[in-house]
């Protein structure tokens, strides 16, 4: 009988252990800041915290990451291939102060990336793929580059199809 107590005690634990971890049963899900950054064509882009379609995909990359240089030509090629289906897509240089090396690796991605050199949005790693509905309000994240065999399908396991 005390096994079983010890057992249950433990389990019960654990269980609140992983409440904790996931946002505790919250009903609140994470969201992007409702935040406006510059554009390397100089304009202030519109809020994270929105979109102009009813899911968005906002893809965080940094300077410093060897693999968002080596994927960048399948990150413009998926967002071609987004714009074409109807689905908002944008880019966020940042996970850097350096000001000019940001500048320089948005330049890849064209004069619509967002320049992120105050650590505004806060990233588990680079690059990251983080799908989000009209409001903000995140779907789906996916830290790394996912990989699939072309651009529908890793549309359709994100969910963005």
């Amino acid at each position: 009988m005390k096994t079983l107590a010890v057992v249950a005690a433990l389990a019960a634990c654990l269980a609140a252990c992983l409440a904790a971890c996931s946002g505790g049963g919250s009903s609140a899900a994470p969201r992007l800041p409702d935040v406006r950054l510059p554009t390397l064509g100089g304009p202030l882009g519109g809020s994270l915290a929105s979109c102009p379609t009813a899911k968005c995909l906002t893809v965080l990359v940094a300077p410093w990451c060897p693999v968002c240089h080596l994927v960048t030509p399948e990150i413009k090629g998926f967002r071609r291939y987004l714009d074409a289906k109807g689905v908002s897509s944008r880019v966020v240089v940042g996970q850097s102060d350096d000001l000019g090396a940001i500048k320089e690796f948005a330049a890849s991605f064209g004069a619509d990336a967002l320049l992120d050199d105050g650590g505004a949005v806060p990233a588990r790693g680079v690059p990251s793929f983080i799908v989000t509905d009209r409001t903000g309000r995140v779907l789906e994240a996916v830290d790394g580059f996912p990989r699939s065999s072309g651009p529908e399908d890793l549309a359709r396991d994100l969910g963005l199809l």
